[in-house]
């Protein structure tokens, strides 16, 4: 009873880090898969078609995150204003438990692609999210004008954020933050 009573913790606790792990695992998976699907899509898309393009973009993501339980309209936002971030991951969501972002960026002679445009889910318009303070705010604008959104001369991204939340009670697994990326040149 003793030799029981002193292991019954470490059991329980590899169970449920198992499970966690799994879980999480599982999470972080469909949502790399996720935004790849999306990109896949997005490089196909004229920008004229937005925004049936965003919706089947938006449906693609979360019909392959189905294990992640995204939300279908949390923005992602950038960080900067050029492929080349500084920070990993490249974009953040300012709450909840998941974001889907899809970006335009102009390729440049010399330098970093710049970001040219973002389809906002949240407010279903072409625009740029800014920080000033502590609060993100959206600038909407009309649909990408010059070489923003020419097939061949743009690369889009699609990004897709996910909060991980344990399956079981392990308090230092709860909030972990995944996410997936993927960059395709559009196509001509």
């Amino acid at each position: 009873m003793v030799e029981f009573s002193l292991l019954l913790p470490l059991f329980v606790l590899i169970i449920f880090s198992t499970i966690d792990f799994s879980g999480y695992f599982g999470a972080r998976l469909s949502v790399e898969n996720a935004a790849r699907q999306g990109a896949r899509i997005a490089v196909v898309q004229p920008v004229t078609t937005y925004p049936a393009a965003a919706t089947t973009i938006q449906n693609t993501v979360l019909g392959v995150a189905s294990d992640a339980a995204m939300p279908a309209n949390v923005d992602c936002l950038w960080e900067g204003s050029t492929l080349s971030p500084t920070v990993y991951p490249p974009f953040i969501w300012p709450s909840g438990k998941g974001c889907i972002g899809i970006w335009y960026f102009e390729l440049q002679q010399t330098g970093s692609p710049t970001l040219c445009a973002q389809w906002s889910l949240q407010h279903s318009g072409w625009g740029t999210w800014t920080l000033s303070g502590s609060t993100w705010t959206f600038a909407s604008a009309s649909a990408p004008s010059g070489l923003c959104g020419v097939a061949g001369d743009d690369i889009v991204v699609v990004g897709v954020g996910y909060t991980y939340s344990p399956l079981t009670p392990i308090p230092a697994l709860n909030g972990l933050n995944t996410y997936g990326e993927t960059q395709l040149l559009e196509e001509e």
